[in-house]
This record gives structure tokens, C-alpha cells and sequence, in this order.
């Protein structure tokens, strides 16, 4: 990863659209880069948006570089919210019961149709946002990754274990004698992740990330320095504002689309 030019792959005008010009991605820090190329989902970022009516937005949201269903670049922006408001969703179609599973901290699998295309996907909420990211099922190799641990440690999964992998709920392993962890995270890169542990210490890892790494909301400012550092971006008004724009934009989309 580190020997990649990272800066090669960036979408620039999608991210010009967001007020980041070239030179101010090209000064993103490295980690920052890499997760954006890469596809997966940035930290908070302070950005700047043109309203309709000419009004400059400053907001913090998430950025995740993904492919439409043409296979061209996409840039998805999950905007910071109060709380999940299912209702606003007209792709995922959220019900009350889905969304109180989201709001558990639950990975569900849905059929989503995006642009005329009906498919498998896995929703999970992203405790910061308040957005749902949602990424194919098939783009998500966690079976596989799991027939590789069977086949390197000598272990089987049974019928129901393999059922939960394929609904996103994580499952405990007994590896070489130590409980091991496996689940669907689409916040890390290959969208699931291992962890040496049982399934205690895999949601008490969970709400550590959140509750525990970020006590506050901390996101990426560019700065009088003229670099990016990390401040607290966080406070009610920077969500109202994007709770407005929310409504004035994502009309069809649980992140705006870029």
C-alpha cells in the first residue's frame, strides 16, 4: 500500500465538487489517501458546498470512492446527521425494524435497487454519521476468506454458521485452541474483519472504536496552516446544516453521490 502513488487515483473533480481542489487533496495525509483510493471510508472531513441559492455549506462527512453500475468512479458522501431517519432513504427502503436493527449496531443484507439494478447488499450505520454505507454482497469475499481459514487451521463451520456469515452477523471460531472472531465490517478495507477473541470481544471492539477512540466527533479541517489537521468539526450547528442539506439533495440516496 505505502509504495502506491496514491494521488494518481484520486477522483479530483468529484472532490472539486466538495470545495477540495487538487492541491488540497494532493496535502491530504497519507493515511487519509490511501483509504479514500483504496475504497474505503474516510475519517470525518470538513468541506465546503455551494448551495442552490449561491450560500457557501461548511459541513463534516465521510467520502468513500466506489463504481457505479457501469463500472466508472463514483464518490459517495455520508453527511453527518442527528439520528438514522429511515423515511428519507428511497433506495434502501429502510423499515422500522431494519432500522432499529442498524441502530443496534447490526450488519443486515438487503435487495437494494440503484439505477434499474436489484442486488444483494450488506447495510451497516456508521455510528458517527448517522448514514448507512452499503457495499454488494459479492464484493464483500468473506466466505471465501472463511473456506481459507478451514482449509490453513483444519477447522469446519457448520450449516448455521455459514448461514450467519451470509446474513452479516459475526460468528466465533475455535482456532488452534483460541476463540477467534470473524465478521462483516464495511468500514475496513475487504469489508469484514478477524479479531482474536469471542463474540464479547468482538462488540466490545465495536463501540471501542466509537465510543472510546473518539469521544468527540474529530475530522479533518484545512487550517489557516494551510494543511489538514485534525479538530473537533462537530457541534449543532454543522449538523443542522447538514441535516439541511440532506434534505435539500438526497432525495434519492442515503449518501450523496458525486
Amino acid at each position: 500500500m505505502h509504495n502506491i502513488n496514491h494521488s494518481e487515483r484520486l477522483p479530483y473533480e468529484k472532490l472539486a465538487a466538495l470545495g477540495i481542489d487538487r492541491e488540497k487533496a494532493d496535502s491530504l495525509p497519507q493515511e487519509v489517501k490511501e483509504k479514500l483510493a483504496s475504497g474505503e471510508v474516510t475519517p470525518l472531513m470538513q468541506v465546503s458546498i455551494s448551495a442552490r441559492n449561491g450560500d457557501i455549506i461548511t459541513l463534516p462527512l465521510k467520502l468513500q470512492l466506489t463504481t457505479d453500475q457501469q463500472g466508472n468512479p463514483a464518490l459517495m458522501a455520508y453527511p453527518v446527521r442527528a439520528v438514522l431517519e429511515k423515511e428519507r432513504n428511497q433506495v434502501l427502503r429502510l423499515t422500522e425494524q431494519e432500522a432499529e436493527r442498524l441502530n443496534k449496531g447490526e450488519v443486515i443484507q438487503k435487495a437494494v435497487e440503484v439505477n434499474g439494478e436489484k442486488t444483494q447488499q450488506y447495510l451497516q450505520l456508521d455510528p458517527e454519521t448517522k448514514s448507512v454505507i452499503h457495499r454488494r454482497v459479492t464484493d464483500v469475499q468473506l466466505e471465501q476468506k472463511l473456506k481459507d481459514m478451514e482449509k490453513v487451521n483444519d477447522i469446519e463451520l457448520g450449516m448455521q454458521q455459514k448461514q450467519q456469515v451470509r446474513e452479516g452477523k459475526p460468528i466465533e471460531l475455535n482456532v488452534g485452541g483460541e476463540k477467534v472472531s470473524v465478521g462483516v465490517d464495511l468500514k475496513e478495507l475487504q469489508g469484514f474483519k478477524v479479531i482474536q477473541g469471542d463474540l464479547k470481544e468482538w462488540e466490545r471492539q465495536q463501540k471501542l472504536r466509537y465510543d472510546e477512540q473518539h469521544p468527540e466527533y474529530l475530522g479533518l479541517v484545512m487550517t489557516d496552516k494551510n494543511r489538514w489537521e485534525y479538530q473537533q468539526v462537530v457541534d449543532k450547528q454543522s449538523q443542522e446544516r447538514a441535516l439541511k442539506l440532506g434534505n435539500q439533495k438526497e432525495k434519492h440516496s442515503q449518501g450523496l453521490k458525486l
